[in-house]
């Protein structure tokens, strides 16, 4: 599969010096592709109400990985029913005091392909949880 890149703020990724939109396939649009799923949150898309993870439930079980884990499962379960087999959390870090949680997984597709991809759930600042 190809699709269009996005850069690092998640716009789409154009090269100015030949003018074109550069495009990702196969393993990285699969990364891209779970990345957006992953960070976005319920409802977030307008035109598509129906991609998103509940930011909010991730938050509210921060401190249980495994409830955590179970979410994502359904998640993806979800939203790739072909595709998707398992998710194992590689690393998590839960901040209850700043309300953030940040994790790592490795997704397993049907058919072995693995896919690495990071959640990071900052509803802070930098200092504290005010947004300033």
């Amino acid at each position: 599969m190809i699709a269009f890149g996005l850069d690092n703020t998640g716009d789409l990724d154009f090269d100015a010096n030949t003018g074109v939109f550069n495009l990702v396939e196969d393993d990285d649009e699969l990364a891209q592709k779970l990345s957006l799923l992953l960070n976005i949150n319920t409802a977030e898309l307008l035109w598509n109400e129906d991609i998103g993870i509940d930011h909010n439930d991730l938050l509210a079980n921060a401190d249980d990985q495994g409830v955590i884990q179970s979410i994502l499962a359904d998640y993806l379960q979800e939203q790739w029913p072909e595709e998707f087999d398992a998710v194992e959390i590689t690393d998590f870090e839960v901040n209850a005091e700043q309300r953030i949680t940040n994790l790592s997984a490795t997704v397993t597709l049907n058919g072995g392909t693995t896919i690495s991809a990071t959640v990071g759930v900052d509803e802070g600042g930098d200092v504290d949880a005010t947004n300033d």
